[in-house]
């Protein structure tokens, strides 16, 4: 009920910074890019070094609490460790007016959330698991590290020209981190293990999926796997992800079935009637 009370507060009360406005003498304000559980971040431009950036500020009902801040500071410390160009690059941190921030490149794409909804794009089944795969490289490579990352969703998948970038280590932990306090059960996503992002992507995938159905008004509301026209290799591959079936243990279970799946469609297309 208090986190519940003191969210409400920050909502009602916190204001995001204005355009133009200089944050630390150095950040000048191009932009607010939107709000999430810990932060809320902004385009800016870096006076010192005269190149955008994305600088991300807690948010206050987070700046309150010792988890807050402890969570914002290791998500800061797990960027910092990441050395890969599917992840945005992290630059610097600092306080103003007692606002924790870190700056971390700008990525000049679109999210898939944008992509879909706004734009409209259309995304084709084989094309669908083309993109899955090349997210699935950078979820093993946090995998690898014994990180998880929690929050794979549409509006933190980027298209960043023709690469995909993932993005918001927010709710990212180790694999070895323990909850102190009792935990009510959380969504399959929100768990510390690999099958949490493994969840995450299959969700991720009938988003690309859907952008090809088309809804029909007074229809009966039926399962993603009655409503979309999808082989029945793609849908084995995501009842797993979902854990319907049987969970993958790890990335290269799915790496290998995607790939195979890829492979098929192929032969499929390249048949000469």
């Amino acid at each position: 009920m208090v986190k519940k009370i003191t969210l409400l507060f920050s909502n009602l009360f916190e204001r995001p910074f204005s355009k133009e406005k200089i944050l630390a003498g150095r950040y000048q304000v191009i932009s607010h890019l939107g709000m999430g559980s810990y932060g809320r971040s902004y385009l800016v431009l870096d006076l010192v070094t005269q190149t955008k950036k994305v600088l991300k500020a807690l948010r206050l009902h987070k700046r309150i609490t010792k988890a807050g801040r402890q969570g914002f500071e290791l998500e800061k410390i797990l960027l910092n460790s990441i050395d890969n160009p599917g992840f945005p690059m992290y630059f610097e941190d600092g306080t103003y007016k007692k606002i924790p921030y870190y700056t971390m490149e700008f990525i000049d794409g679109k999210n898939f959330e944008q992509l879909i909804f706004a734009e409209k794009m259309v995304i084709p089944e084989r094309e669908a698991f083309r993109i899955a795969f090349e997210l699935l490289e950078h979820i093993e490579y946090l995998h690898c590290r014994n990180l998880i990352h929690r929050d794979i969703r549409i509006p933190n998948v980027i298209l960043d020209g023709s690469k995909i970038r993932l993005i918001d280590l927010g709710l990212a932990r180790p694999l070895t981190f323990k909850y102190k306090e009792k935990r009510r059960k959380l969504d399959l996503r929100k768990e510390v293990n690999q099958q949490a992002d493994f969840y995450g992507l299959g969700h991720f995938l009938l988003f690309l999926l859907y952008s090809n159905f088309t809804y029909q008004e007074n229809t009966p509301e039926k399962s993603w796997e009655e409503e979309l026209d999808i082989s029945d290799q793609a849908k084995r591959i995501i009842r797993r992800l979902l854990q319907i079936d049987i969970a993958y243990d790890n990335c290269a279970q799915i790496k290998a079935d995607i790939q195979q799946f890829i492979l098929n469609q192929g032969r499929e297309k390249n048949v000469v009637l």
